[in-house]
């Protein structure tokens, strides 16, 4: 069985209020996905980075519809927590892309995406044998450190 691991980027787009184009066509990938039996996951960091930024949309335009829309996409996936190895993995590929002159992000921010990598990498560990591959937006960070690839050219 394959595991799909989606970002913030791929959550943004399922839980969108307004499905139509890109959004609809994700959320249909993600439910084809699950009917063939893939095991779809994300980090608790992505909910966290969608959730705050729906919580500000929705106080600035009096909109709940996409919070809604995420707290049941909790029915459907595991949001993995974010473990204490998963924080000590991320440190190092944060440390390790700045010595080698790569950086994800500035050196202030969090940098989610070394998180996401780092529960990857970990999950993958987890289940050796198994493809388990992020599902993402951007792919430019994301597959320095994991196996990763757009969410419309993952087909299983």
């Amino acid at each position: 069985m394959a595991i799909v691991f989606l970002d913030s980027g791929i959550i943004g787009l399922i839980t969108s209020p307004r499905k139509q184009g890109q959004a609809l066509a994700c959320e249909q990938w993600m439910l084809g996905l699950l009917a063939r039996g893939v095991n779809i996951v994300s980090s608790e960091i992505c909910d966290y980075e969608v959730r705050r930024n729906l919580i500000l949309e929705a106080n600035l335009s009096n909109k709940v519809d996409s919070l809604g829309n995420l707290d049941e996409l909790d029915e459907l996936i595991t949001f993995l927590p974010i473990t204490k190895a998963a924080l000590r993995t991320a440190a190092q590929l944060w440390a390790e892309a700045r010595l080698n002159g790569m950086p994800t992000a500035d050196n202030l921010t969090l940098d989610a995406d070394v998180i996401i990598c780092a529960q990857w990498r970990l999950i993958s560990a987890q289940y050796p044998g198994q493809l388990c591959i992020i599902a993402t937006t951007n792919i430019k960070h994301i597959s320095r450190f994991a196996i990763a690839e757009e969410w419309q050219n993952i087909r299983m």
